[in-house]
């Protein structure tokens, strides 16, 4: 009886190691995807904000004006929420004169016109 209690106790400690091992081995992978996913989301939101400027400036400009808005509204998004950097809820920051949308944390990585020449 001593022994069968014994030989379960070791295999349950050797699978605890096994999954302790798998799960070290596994995590910077996870680490790397989820700083991939909130750069990818980021990337989409700022999007959704140019494309939101696009439509005000569209709408100024039938209205005989040919400016960008000053200022983000909530009114200007489908959900009424201005998005933001996943990252850390940082707000975008746009040129009002030109339209483009840069994300204060990740600037180098969102260019998307110099990424668009790399491609």
């Amino acid at each position: 009886m001593k022994k069968t209690h014994s030989l379960f106790a070791l295999k349950a400690i050797i699978l605890y190691i096994f999954l302790g091992l798998l799960s070290v081995a596994a995590m910077p992978k996870y680490l790397v995807l989820n700083k991939q996913q909130a750069a990818t989301q980021c990337k989409s939101n700022q999007i959704i904000v140019e494309t939101a400027l696009a439509v005000a400036y569209a709408e100024n400009l039938a209205n005989g004006k040919q400016t960008y808005p000053d200022k983000l509204s909530q009114n200007m998004f489908v959900d009424g929420k201005i998005p933001v950097c996943p990252v850390n809820g940082t707000p975008f920051q746009f040129d009002s004169s030109t339209g483009k949308v840069h994300c204060p944390n990740h600037i180098a990585s969102h260019n998307r016109d110099e990424a668009q020449l790399e491609h």
